[in-house]
């Protein structure tokens, strides 16, 4: 294989993968947000219904309960095991929505001769699938028609 295509290749297979990735990382970043809200929530929501009931009348446990009430309310655990949750979550589902993608990269990327140049043809073709698919609504079903 002569210089131009291997470089060609490589080239095509470091932006594949470059797009690729940056769209697991943006997946990922958006997915760990929202679960983090929503660990976060049900955290507080717990906390809430835990202080509010009433197990007696003293007024020390009714101390404690307030007091823990207002410390769990402060807990950084439950929004962070969230984000952690979410991110992984998202890159996993991310790589998934993206594995013809990352494939035909790392085969542009690490194959030799005929083997570059399938992945870089596949790189090309996924990406204008997904301009054709996403960027003109060929062949999706339109929620108005």
């Amino acid at each position: 294989m002569k210089t131009w295509a291997k470089i060609a290749c490589r080239t095509i297979g470091v932006a594949g993968m470059g797009l690729a990735m940056y769209d697991v990382g943006r997946v990922a970043n958006r997915v760990s947000k929202n679960t983090s809200a929503v660990e976060h929530a049900k955290y507080i929501e717990n906390a809430y219904f835990d202080s509010r009931t009433i197990d007696s009348d003293s007024y020390i446990s009714n101390g404690i309960r307030k007091g823990t009430f207002d410390w769990r309310l402060k807990d950084p655990v439950p929004s962070l095991w969230g984000r952690v949750k979410g991110y992984f979550k998202g890159a996993f589902n991310a790589l998934g929505n993206n594995i013809l993608i990352i494939s035909s990269s790392a085969l542009a990327l690490l194959g030799k001769g005929i083997y570059a140049k399938i992945g870089a043809i596949g790189v090309g073709l996924s990406l204008a699938y997904d301009l054709i698919r996403n960027g003109f609504g060929v062949g999706k079903n339109h929620p108005m028609q």
